[in-house]
């Protein structure tokens, strides 16, 4: 007994540092790693994408904003995974001339990006391995395509949907029925005064997290009730409000964008009172469910339905007999 326990402890053992060799494979070089660019990004300053539009960035602050074909706030996320694309792996490097250039889609680049001094040019894909070919300076590069969604999105696709900037400070706020402003005693002044229960913090809080869904671009003028944020730098936030429901769509026109916000936080916006949560049905059990299914609308009318009454005469005639 002990013996065979022994021997099952040395298989564990030999299986176990079979295992680790394969694993880590020693003495197995590691596949070199060829980025298409040496960028720094701390010390990035402009950005410029060219696919259907002319799209341009400038890092100011600290955080990215566009500044081509509109000024706005950028995600400096989606900007980050921009950059990223400088560090994909090169795994084939090819000189490459002018007269090349068509066979692989780069005299009219599907998508060009320029990281300061730095141009790349993506062109199409090898139809055997779908690898992008991509140009810098006389040389072709081929690099797995995970990014092209990134070079080919619009401009909107780029802008910060949060509506206020991430470090704001709310010294005054104005909604449709309601005025706030910060005291010098750091306590806040509200018009009307608030109920009770009613507080200016989850406002607060509401505004300084608030997203969008969704942005675009407006050209018509803005009309609606307008909402005022007053920051304690910078210049006062204006929205119009250009619609209330089902979802919550404000413009911005210093900026010319729309921002879509839904659910409670939409509602959260622009009262002082919480939305209320609908409580949620009752799911039915599987049996249940398989009961509801079961029993269909025309069995239900049937069920519903009265017996009809015998004809006149008839009940009279049935009696006698």
């Amino acid at each position: 007994m002990k013996s065979r326990l022994i021997l099952n402890l040395a298989l564990l053992i030999v299986i176990a540092v079979l295992a680790a060799v394969a694993f880590f494979e020693p003495g197995k070089e590691k596949p070199e790693i060829t980025p298409l660019a040496a960028i720094d990004e701390n010390a990035l300053t402009a950005i410029t994408l060219q696919n259907k539009d002319a799209i341009t960035f400038e890092k100011q602050n600290g955080h990215w904003r566009l500044t081509k074909p509109f000024y706005a706030p950028a995600n400096d996320i989606r900007v980050r995974q921009l950059i990223g694309i400088a560090e994909a792996n090169s795994e084939a490097q090819y000189p490459v001339s002018a007269e090349d250039l068509p066979k692989f889609e780069l005299d009219k680049p599907k998508a060009t990006l320029i990281l300061d001094a730095t141009t790349m040019k993506f062109g199409g894909s090898d139809p055997i391995n779908m690898r992008r070919y991509v140009q810098i300076g006389d040389t072709l590069h081929l690099v797995n395509d995970d990014f092209f969604h990134h070079l080919t999105a619009s401009a909107t696709d780029y802008v910060d949907k949060k509506l206020l900037p991430e470090d704001a400070k709310i010294k005054e706020i104005f909604i449709p029925g309601l005025k706030a402003t910060l005291g010098q005693d750091g306590k806040w002044i509200l018009e009307p005064p608030a109920e009770p229960n009613q507080s200016i913090s989850d406002l607060l809080n509401a505004w300084n997290t608030a997203r969008a869904i969704d942005v675009k671009r407006v050209e018509q003028p803005a009309q609606g009730d307008v909402i005022r944020i007053t920051l304690a730098e910078g210049n006062p936030v204006e929205f119009f409000i250009m619609q209330r429901e089902p979802d919550l769509l404000l413009v911005r026109p210093d900026l010319g964008l729309q921002y879509e916000v839904t659910g409670n936080a939409a509602k959260q916006l622009l009262s002082l009172q919480k939305p209320e949560l609908k409580p949620e049905e009752p799911k039915l059990s599987p049996a249940e469910d398989e009961e509801t299914e079961e029993e269909s609308p025309a069995d239900a009318e049937e069920q519903q339905e009265p017996a009809e009454s015998a004809e006149p005469g008839e009940e009279g005639e049935e009696a006698a007999d």
